[in-house]
């Protein structure tokens, strides 16, 4: 990626050089963000009246101007910064000071006009980001027919929080208060998250939700680093073969269907049965081919347009709820988000940038038979956590609906980040996780595993345990609790060479800790001597 430096300095604070990268601005914001005809000043997106700037870090402030003009930066009653336009194609950058948590003075940007920001908060700034279960909105509404957070009604009506502030970043308002208004069309995770860190820290804290339904993990990496990726350019060549083949007949049945959609509304409002739905033509190998043709030819598609121009202020961090869309994938699922990441935190210069993830949470069938795809994605981001520094994991293998991909109770998903964040951020001694598996011993007549803290075991007809035999076939084990040991027999398999727990898309999750934190879903082998 390329960068500029600028380089300036004044009488109250030191020479400072501020990095940042240099955005096409037609190819990432739209001619509704290039500087007009007049050449007045615009800013970056991410900068207006009611934002949060990033406490405690060198603040900074961007934007667009005129080749040459020159801007003029005031903070209250002092000019703390001056620079100068460098035209359309780069952005203008100057550097703030170090803000404490709190309210700020007013910031004044002057070149051939004039922007003033106003109800300027200090605080923590955390991007909120993947696709449909980040983007689903408190209330339900005609922004988000699929939202609707559990009590949303009486969640809605208590949603008043000065001190938290809102971001869409696909809406151009800008930054907002937190009230039930603004609260209803939020992302209801993120919401829930920022409500409860705010309430934990005491300090004002700034959501940016830069989510879309639907995206594959591929969307939110820059193009140029799934270009590196070995495949990627023929991959490619034969995704646009399949759209030319397939696009058609796919369009059409999307077609039809929105049509459908429609009109079984009209057909409700009406009291009247709904028209039949449409078929897609298209096979299930067909259907396959063109969803992975489409994620090829759109990669990179929503860094560029909702991440990269948001990495002109500084962040504490990020919170990530995506993977649904990937199980199909899941062998490349590690890999991409461990680039994912490095990108994220290279695009922001921000080397050890806190990541947390939300594990996918539990859904469809808990049928023994079948590929366990969602189990073996959720493998995948647990392999990315264990590998990746300054990343993290909270589970909800036990708050899903097996009937809705999009679970109401986004409040315990915003909870358990929240508790991942104060443990894992801000070093608060708050239990965030739930036993984890530290040895497993295959003994005779026994399996025994050894977790880390005291376990709280549920009772019933499924333990959520399998043992595997010499053939690899698993069967369903008994289990019994004691401290932080699970001792788990089944008579079909006397040797065991494998175990697994909650290995299924909707698991019965029994294994949790005191506080009500599950286990996470896990495999392990007998290790060969």
């Amino acid at each position: 990626m390329k960068c500029f430096t600028l380089i300036f300095c004044n009488p109250v604070f030191r020479v400072c050089r501020v990095r940042l990268p240099a955005f096409y601005v037609s190819l990432l914001f739209g001619a509704a963000c290039l500087p007009s005809a007049d050449a007045e000043v615009r800013l970056a997106p991410g900068f207006s009246s009611g934002m949060v700037l990033q406490r405690d870090v060198p603040s900074r402030i961007s934007g667009w101007a005129a080749e040459g003009e020159k801007i003029q930066v005031q903070l209250g009653e002092h000019v703390v910064a001056e620079a100068v336009g460098r035209g359309e194609a780069a952005m203008w950058a100057v550097a703030l000071p170090v803000f404490k948590a709190g309210s700020l003075p007013d910031l004044v940007i002057r070149g051939n006009n004039t922007i003033t920001l106003t109800n300027l908060l200090a605080g923590d700034v955390w991007v909120c980001s993947g696709q449909s279960n980040m983007e689903m909105t408190l209330a339900k509404g005609p922004w988000c027919d699929y939202g609707g957070a559990q009590d949303a009604d009486k969640e809605v009506a208590a949603a008043n929080h000065p001190q938290l502030r809102l971001f869409n970043a696909r809406e151009p308002s800008g930054w907002i208060a937190c009230t039930p208004e603004t609260a209803r069309k939020f992302s209801a995770a993120a919401y829930f998250f920022g409500r409860d860190l705010s309430k934990d820290l005491g300090v004002p804290i700034g959501l940016v939700m830069a989510a879309v339904g639907g995206t594959a993990a591929e969307y939110w990496l820059p193009r140029s680093t799934l270009e590196s990726r070995p495949g990627f350019a023929e991959a490619v060549t034969a995704a646009r073969l399949t759209l030319e083949e397939l696009g058609p007949a796919d369009a059409a049945f999307r077609k039809a269907l929105a049509d459908w959609q429609k009109a079984s509304k009209q057909a409700e409002a009406d009291g009247v049965p709904p028209p039949p739905k449409p078929v897609t033509t298209l096979d299930k190998d067909q259907q396959e081919r063109m969803a992975s043709a489409r994620v090829l030819e759109n990669a990179g598609l929503y860094f560029a347009k909702r991440i990269e121009p948001l990495t002109a202020m500084p962040i504490k961090g990020a919170i990530w709820y995506q993977g649904e869309a990937n199980i199909t994938r899941h062998a490349e699922y590690a890999d991409l988000m461990t680039r994912l990441i490095a990108s994220w935190r290279k695009a922001w210069n921000q080397e050890e940038m806190p990541f947390l993830i939300m594990q996918l949470v539990n859904f469809g069938s808990r049928a023994p038979a079948g590929d366990h795809l969602w189990a073996e994605l959720r493998a995948a981001q647990q392999a990315v956590v264990d590998s990746v520094p300054n990343s993290g994991l909270a589970v909800g293998i036990d708050i899903g609906d097996p009937k809705n991909i999009h679970p109401a109770n986004k409040q315990e998903v915003g909870r358990r980040l929240a508790r991942l964040a104060l443990n894992l951020v801000y070093g608060r001694e708050v239990v965030c996780s739930g036993p984890k598996p530290v040895d497993v011993r295959f003994e005779a007549g026994a399996t025994v595993v050894e977790f880390d803290q005291p376990v709280v075991l549920q009772t019933g007809e499924e333990s959520g345990f399998e043992l595997a035999d010499r053939e690899g076939v698993f069967h369903p084990a008994k289990a019994q609790a004691g401290g932080n040991t699970i001792i788990l027999s089944t008579p079909e398999v006397p040797e065991p060479s494998e175990i697994r727990y909650a290995w299924r898309d909707n698991p019965a999750s029994t294994v949790s800790n005191a506080e009500g934190l599950p286990a996470a879903p896990f495999r392990k082998g007998r290790q060969q001597p």
